[in-house]
């Protein structure tokens, strides 16, 4: 009989944590936008095998760094988007999909990706989208990882050669559940550096006023549970 991974009952309380997120109906005066700049603060949780399952226990803070991202709408059900962190971990680990993370390092991600959108009702969308995703130790260089690339061709070229770079694809169900607040739960599949791995993705925000919110994110696998909490200006 196959075993149950241990660590399935903490994303499972998460999930039901975010599930509210999507299933409350709204009155919302505004359409869901998704054209946003905003800048983020991260924390990292990573997994011991000595950690219980309570996922707020004294290490829940393993390291962390900033993060920026944009998303830009090209129509009513295309959008463009792109992130860039640089966090630093407490010690040496493996992520969700399996990438070998070492410690006191600073570890720079560069995410850029295609979305889609299909309304479910006047307050819901479903949300399908996939990004290129590089990954670099120190110094970043996209889908690079020699000293030696002398121009644009050579970088791009590398880009195929890099074992660092892939893609991940998420599906979520993203709702404005009240006037001031939205928020999104679903799932990411990510598959990197010849590993692959699944997580829960989530979001709740605030919207202070119709440009700015306050916004909290969350990406939890088995290893690592990747929290966000940040400013987001919509345009």
């Amino acid at each position: 009989m196959k075993s149950i991974n241990p660590h399935t009952p903490k994303l499972l309380a998460m999930s039901l944590f975010l599930l509210p997120v999507a299933g409350f109906a709204a009155d919302a005066n505004d359409e869901l936008s998704y054209g946003y700049v905003e800048a983020d603060y991260i924390n990292l949780d990573i997994d011991q095998e000595d950690e219980n399952l309570n996922v707020f226990k004294n290490d829940f803070d393993n390291g962390g760094g900033f993060g920026v991202s944009l998303s830009f709408p090209i129509n009513d059900a295309l959008f463009i988007f792109g992130d860039y962190t640089d966090t630093e971990s407490d010690f040496t680990f493996s992520d969700n999909s399996g990438v070998f993370i070492p410690s006191d390092t600073d570890i720079k991600r560069l995410n850029l990706g295609l979305g889609f959108v299909m309304p479910m009702s006047d307050t819901s969308d479903l949300v399908l989208s996939g990004a290129y995703s590089d990954i670099d130790y120190g110094d970043f260089n996209v889908g690079a990882d020699s000293d030696d690339i002398d121009d644009l061709d050579d970088a791009l070229d590398d880009l195929n050669e890099d074992p660092s770079d892939g893609f991940f694809v998420d599906a979520k169900i993203r709702s404005q559940f009240a006037p001031a607040w939205e928020g999104s739960v679903g799932a990411r599949y990510t598959d990197i550096q010849d590993a692959d791995g699944f997580s829960l993705i989530g979001s709740v925000m605030y919207e202070i006023s119709p440009n700015f919110g306050l916004n909290l994110s969350l990406d939890a696998g088995d290893e690592l549970v990747t929290w966000g909490a940040g400013v987001r200006y919509t345009f």
